[in-house]
């Protein structure tokens, strides 16, 4: 059987195929565990962080400031994170972990790994190195969006 060129569209397609299956995987995976995967995102910022205002979060997600806001009320409300106003700037907010907060964080961490490793552990070590520097090449070259803030 003769190999043809594969077309860009193809691979985009496979590419947003494995997306939306692997977005699924860890968002039932993270669901098991109590999280949901953008909020396992903020915890997991903050721990690495430190305590930050709202728009720093949502530059560093790559989400709209609304739906930081949604979230970070929903941490709040579980005790998750505390909200406070900047001292020196008071329309912003900073965004901290509570000591609840902080184990959240290490179980979405240990969430996210058992994902990853239920995901991308059939594949060799030479696979896995070979796919990383695929997706960086493309990430590098997109015409444009934040190539510098890897989630």
């Amino acid at each position: 059987m003769g190999s043809r060129d594969v077309t860009a569209l193809e691979v985009g397609q496979a590419y947003f195929g494995l997306h939306h299956d692997l977005r699924r995987t860890v968002d039932q995976t993270m669901a098991a565990a109590g999280l949901t995967l953008a909020r396992a995102k903020v915890l997991m910022h903050l721990s690495e962080d430190g305590p930050m205002n709202q728009a720093r979060l949502a530059g560093l997600l790559g989400f709209a400031a609304r739906s930081v806001t949604d979230t970070v009320d929903a941490l709040v409300r579980d005790g998750l994170v505390t909200r406070k106003e900047c001292p020196n700037d008071r329309r912003a907010r900073i965004v901290a972990l509570t000591a609840e907060g902080e184990k959240a964080s290490e179980l979405a961490a240990v969430v996210r790994l058992k994902a990853m490793e239920e995901i991308f552990g059939s594949l060799s070590a030479a696979d896995r190195a070979s796919l990383r520097t695929l997706l960086q090449s493309v990430r590098t070259n997109l015409p444009s969006g934040d190539k510098d803030c890897v989630n």
